[in-house]
């Protein structure tokens, strides 16, 4: 039966529910993925670290794309506000550019002119007269840091003086130089312009329990094609080299940094969101009903009570979505949307679900057959199989996770699988490879 007005009207809103926008605490929509898992929920161990470090800590939370961390990390700040404490939030793509390379000296600076920018918006004013762009442009001067006169008149206008960091590599370059001579006295401008920050707060606020800084959206530091090299190595020297000059007296810091870190910082407490654990680490991938529960929770949620039977009909049709998705939120959001753009009539076909597999497979698709032997390896040992750590073999792996061809999971402890959705193409491909490999070996040739 063909779609009445009333159907278009409730398939556009559930279509609008389906945003891949983070969601604010209290949204009706939101589903406590990580807090009823085997694992924990890495929120509240994000939270408690706060509390039982005192006055100030660092740490570092991570999470692939689709994986809610931008959802999460403003559940955290809400469950830091509820216990007092004084929460303040930046995103770090609005002072960074991702395909370029960073330095601590730049990182520093852009940290203190986000953290400035994020009380100001959210107490009204400066609190100390002065945001730390202006005393930035006032050391720069007292320094007689040499830039052209032209680039000097960048810092009369903040804003541009944040593009022009952010986004134009010659004038960044220049600074860059200016300033790494000057590395100590930089860190040193910083930490005093934190000190006072944070003396203010604590005497406009003198009950709070402590001040916090979430530093938003790191992880999306990967570079372009030119500079993926550059960028990743640049990276792995800031959080080696100078992990501590990441650290604030007095504040905690929380930065959200790029999942691959996990890789090169074999050490690091790197607190990192997995995908939901829809089957088990086992030889026959038995079922883990507990996270299928989860994902089909998120899309009862998206459609209402009601809404969930009109659309399918019957629960199955909604599982056949869920067990696909690899237990990434995003996907699951794609798939759904993908039906309704297909969807002709209520409740669904098993035309539609099997040509909206179908069609989000294929995004996925092709796969380089070097790729494919790579991604056999993790679907058979459930492991990273990752050789070396150098950036070429970490930006693929990084690639691998991003796109989600590659799954990285929890349960107890940390183990990897290849997406339910590619999975046959990539055993098919590697098998073809590795059989002619034998045929050529048996033939001498």
């Amino acid at each position: 039966m063909p779609l009445t007005p009333e159907d278009d009207e409730f398939l556009q809103r559930v279509y609008d529910s389906l945003t891949e926008r983070p969601l604010e605490p209290g949204d009706a929509r939101y589903v406590p993925l990580y807090e009823y898992l085997e694992d924990g929920d890495p929120v509240e161990r994000l939270a408690k670290r706060v509390k039982l470090a005192g006055f100030e800590s660092r740490q570092l939370f991570s999470g692939f794309r689709g994986s809610g961390k931008s959802t999460e990390l403003l559940r955290l700040k809400k469950k830091l506000e509820e216990r007092g404490y004084l929460v303040y939030y930046a995103n770090a793509i609005e002072y960074l550019n991702p395909a370029l390379p960073i330095e601590i000296g730049d990182l520093l600076v852009l940290i203190a002119g986000a953290f400035s920018d994020a009380v100001e918006k959210d107490e009204g004013f400066s609190l100390i007269g002065e945001s730390y762009w202006e005393r930035f442009k006032n050391y720069l001067t007292k320094a007689q840091v040499q830039l052209e006169e032209l680039e000097l008149g960048l810092f009369k206008d903040v804003a541009k003086l944040k593009l022009s960091i952010r986004d134009t590599p010659s004038f960044r370059q220049k600074l860059r130089e200016a300033l790494s001579l000057r590395l100590a006295e930089v860190e040193l401008q910083v930490r005093k312009f934190f000190e006072d920050y944070v003396k203010a707060l604590k005497e406009r606020h003198p009950g709070s329990a402590g001040i916090v800084f979430l530093f938003d959206n790191l992880e999306q530091l990967r570079g372009s094609l030119d500079t993926e090299r550059d960028v990743i190595a640049s990276v792995r020297q800031v959080f080696t080299v100078h992990l501590e000059r990441l650290a604030i007296p007095y504040m905690h810091l929380i930065y959200t940094v790029p999942p691959w870190l996990k890789f090169l910082l074999g050490a690091a407490n790197v607190e990192i969101l997995h995908s939901i654990v829809q089957w088990k680490n086992d030889a026959s991938r038995s079922e883990d009903k507990k996270g299928n529960g989860c994902l089909l929770s998120i899309v009862e949620k998206r459609f209402g009570h009601e809404g969930f039977l009109r659309f399918f009909g019957q629960k199955d049709r909604a599982e056949s979505f869920v067990k696909v998705c690899g237990g990434n939120v995003r996907d699951l959001i794609l798939l759904l949307r993908a039906s309704i753009e297909r969807t002709n009539q209520l409740p669904i076909t098993d035309r539609v679900i099997q040509g909206t597999v179908r069609s989000i497979r294929d995004q996925f698709l092709p796969i380089p057959i070097d790729d494919a032997i790579w991604l056999a390896e993790i679907e058979r040992r459930r492991e990273s199989c990752i050789r070396n750590s150098e950036p070429e073999t970490v930006a693929r792996l990084a690639l691998f996770l991003d796109f989600h061809y590659v799954l990285f999971l929890r349960n107890g402890e940390d183990w990897y699988d290849v997406h339910p959705l590619i999975r046959d193409d990539v055993m098919r491909i590697a098998g073809a490879e590795e059989a002619e490999a034998r045929s050529k070996k048996g033939n001498g040739s």
